[in-house]
């Protein structure tokens, strides 16, 4: 049980060992082998990110964010991005940690899966997403490399993205945005030459992040065909092989509300070397494949500052008293960190599955079309979903705190600045929604409804049974809804998209939420997380005309005990309350 009166701050405890919903989903989903394996990197981190990685975060923000110097003193342009020293430790304590590198190293006893870096980038983002956005976009670079590079690539770039020694490491970018396109990949213009063994690429790049990267991965056009059908995908280092600086300049840096560890800049390539990867004409495809990289990380951040947030506010709440009585015994107070703390646990429940899917895919490369059409629609759900929980949840968080969240003594405001960008980065929510409905509409639909209806149909302990009834009955609505999306017409299905998306996400969290109860009765008779089902439920699918005034169900303090605290819940199977 976790004593939130007892911590003055969250940067008390150890972030990895104090966290038993972590803890869990580590023990369940990672083999046993690769759990030992990883567990000393994660109380590491855990200990890492609490502590300084959060101290210089803080300096970051407000102080010591990244400046472009354009000229040296002897007025040659030189284009480097500065960086306070604190931030640079950073970076070297991350990739050090393996970040990047875990899922590259030998000698592990298995093939490391995505899920394991997950867990590290999770630790670190809830203290800095402004370096976990360069952490995402190495990521992304290496598994393109790793995914369709050629073996000369490999050989060259993969050890270096995957380099875990301070000095020796590369970071990757990923320069996609252009200013009259945005999300609109299909309007770019820059344009890349053939010339010997490589491409000559001329054209800006409106938003990049991490702009001065040592090698990333852009989008230029090779040929006159429309749309992305033209676009090629090139790896562009920073340094040449000769030494030389690579003919890419940095316009400016922006000047964001948040994230501002990272430099992100708008870039000119005049004439740059540009690597082609795979093939000429498919650059689209494989750019889409980082960005599914890409967008795990997102979810992941939106849950992690959802995580800090969460955590904050219980410590808080546990230590404020106000007209006589500690904050978090006001029942309207319980409710909050309740909806919150259903609202982490089913995004890591839907996390966990689109991570294990990922490597399903990826990794052991067992899935097949159906297994991917499913991923696709996932990692849309969960990048749309989570990252709007980490704006809603460090709002929350500020308003708990009272005056105190709005004042930068307090992380609350980095938090909401910082979880702002995630909705944004790597697609919308309403570019989300029209990917899920362009997966189901190109053949996604059956395995998607068949992946719903096996994950609820493998949910039978008997104190679950009640909520897989309600589950059941949104399941066929959710057929229902599909159809009629799928069959209407262009602008209807557009309008209709998000609308859809929203519902699917409820709906395969509750699935699994249940399931995810399921196995804790099954293995240790607990039945917080049946608790926590069952909210979610209730927030989700409860459309009762009183707006739940009249029922009859309530927070009550032994409830708020186990999901907030991680108090055990026992239950007396066979009942409808839990």
């Amino acid at each position: 049980m976790l004593r939130y009166e007892h911590w003055e701050t969250g940067n008390e405890r150890n972030w990895y060992g104090d966290d038993p919903l972590l803890q869990r989903y580590a023990k369940r989903y990672l083999s046993a082998a690769m759990y030992a394996y990883v567990e000393p990197r994660l109380l590491a981190v855990g200990a890492l990110a609490a502590g300084p990685i959060d101290r210089r975060a803080a300096h970051t923000d407000r102080d010591g964010a990244p400046k472009l110097i354009r000229y040296d003193r002897q007025g040659r342009e030189i284009n480097e991005v500065w960086y306070n020293e604190g931030y640079r430790q950073t970076v070297q304590d991350g990739y050090g940690a393996g970040v990047v590198g875990l899922r590259y190293m030998e000698g592990a006893p298995e093939r490391v899966p995505f899920l394991a870096n997950s867990l590290l980038f999770y630790l670190l983002s809830e203290a800095e997403t402004g370096f976990t956005c360069p952490v995402a976009l190495t990521q992304s670079v290496a598994f393109v490399v790793e995914k369709f590079g050629s073996e000369e690539q490999k050989r060259t770039y993969l050890p270096r993205l995957a380099g875990m020694d301070g000095t020796a490491f590369w970071q990757g970018g990923t320069f996609l945005t252009e200013i009259q396109g945005g999300s609109d990949v299909g309007a770019t213009l820059t344009v890349a030459v053939r010339e010997g063994d490589h491409y000559r690429l001329t054209g800006e790049k409106w938003f990049a992040s991490n702009c001065d990267a040592d090698v990333a991965i852009t989008l230029a056009r090779v040929n006159d065909r429309g749309a992305t059908a033209g676009l090629g995908l090139f790896l562009v280092p920073r340094t040449l092989p000769d030494g030389t600086r690579n003919a890419v300049s940095i316009r400016r840096l922006k000047d964001k509300l948040g994230v501002r560890a990272v430099a992100s800049g708008e870039l000119e390539l005049n004439g740059a070397v540009g690597y082609l990867i795979g093939e000429e004409d498919q650059g689209f495809k494989y750019m889409a494949e980082a960005l599914n990289v890409s967008r795990i990380d997102t979810a992941l951040g939106g849950v992690a500052i959802a995580q800090r947030a969460f955590r904050e506010a219980a410590i808080y709440t546990a230590q404020r008293s106000a007209f006589g009585q500690v904050v978090q015994r006001y029942p309207m107070v319980q409710e909050t960190l309740y909806d919150m703390m259903t609202e982490i646990e089913a995004a890591w429940a839907v996390c966990v599955r689109t991570m294990g899917l990922f490597d399903q895919v990826h990794t052991e490369g067992t899935g097949g079309k159906a297994e991917y059409a499913v991923l696709r629609v996932l990692l849309s759900l969960a990048k749309y979903r989570c990252s709007e929980l980490g704006v809603s949840a460090a709002k929350r968080s500020l308003e708990l705190h009272g005056g105190n969240g709005y004042i930068e003594e307090y992380v609350t405001a980095r938090l909401l600045r910082d979880a702002v960008v995630n909705p944004v980065w790597e697609g919308t929510a309403n570019i989300q929604a029209l990917e899920v409905l362009k997966t189901l509409l190109k053949g996604g639909h059956d395995p998607f409804v068949a992946h719903l209806h096996a994950a609820l149909g493998a949910v039978r302990h008997p104190a679950v049974l009640a909520l897989r009834q309600v589950l059941a009955v949104e399941l066929s609505r959710a057929e229902t809804l599909i159809q009629a999306t799928l069959t209407s017409d262009n602008r209807r299905q557009a309008a209709l998209a998000k609308k859809l998306t929203d519902f699917l996400y409820d709906l395969y969290a509750g699935i699994r939420l249940l399931e995810e109860a399921q196995y804790d009765l099954n293995q240790t008779g607990d039945g917080r997380r049946l608790l926590i089902a069952e909210h979610w439920t209730r927030l989700s699918f409860d459309r009762s005309p009183d707006r739940g005034i009249l029922d009859a169900y309530e927070i009550t303090d032994e409830k708020f005990t186990a999901v907030v605290a991680f108090e055990a819940w026992p239950v007396a199977v066979g009942t409808r309350e839990v």
